[in-house]
């Protein structure tokens, strides 16, 4: 825990499947990394795979509470400076990604707002999962700050629309505003 509490991110998230009971780990497991793949080129093009630049991303495996709900909460350094979009992007990728994908309103990608809580939350199923909470392989730790930045360009934007139209965008830019809503920090007075 303390290692995730010491790397940089600022987003947290769950991606979820139409149906996290029957989808299985082996076929969820291959829709995720097709995905990450997926992302990996929408921000970066061909530096993906040819000079291994990903996005830092950490994934955690999760059943819930009855140990059959499969679906993978995730924490990661957003790729590019506008947090918000960069949301928006994983959401409308995930969504139109497989047909065993959710649906934009049942996953939950949001900034960061607690550090602590989310990798609380991230490492929750440890006790349950043992090791295997870690999804390892989709995982991705060697990424600088400074080589994100380095990839924000007009190609990077074409290749996000691409990915996702403005209209998904925007469907899961409404996403996002009700999420944040419903996780409005109180006013400190």
């Amino acid at each position: 825990m303390d290692h995730l509490l010491s790397k940089d991110w600022n987003v947290f998230g769950t991606l979820k499947f139409i149906d996290g009971r029957t989808i299985g780990r082996h076929s969820a497991t291959k829709v995720l990394r097709s995905y990450w793949n997926k992302i990996d080129r929408v921000f970066f093009g061909k530096a993906a795979e040819r000079q291994a630049v990903r996005v830092p991303r950490w994934c955690f495996a999760h059943e819930g509470s009855d140990s059959e709900n499969y679906h993978v909460h995730f924490a990661l350094l957003a790729p590019i400076a506008d947090i918000e979009h960069t949301c928006c992007v994983l959401n409308a990728v995930w969504t139109q990604h497989h047909y065993q994908t959710a649906p934009l309103g049942k996953n939950w990608i949001m900034p960061l707002l607690h550090k602590k809580a989310a990798t609380n939350y991230l490492t929750g199923e440890y006790w349950q999962l043992g090791g295997e909470t870690l999804l390892d392989d989709l995982c991705w730790d060697r990424t600088s700050a400074n080589t994100l930045a380095e990839y924000q360009h007009d190609a990077q934007q074409a290749r996000i629309l691409r990915a996702a139209s403005p209209l998904w965008l925007n469907d899961a830019k409404q996403a996002l505003a009700a999420q944040q809503a419903r996780y409005q920090l109180p006013d400190e007075h």
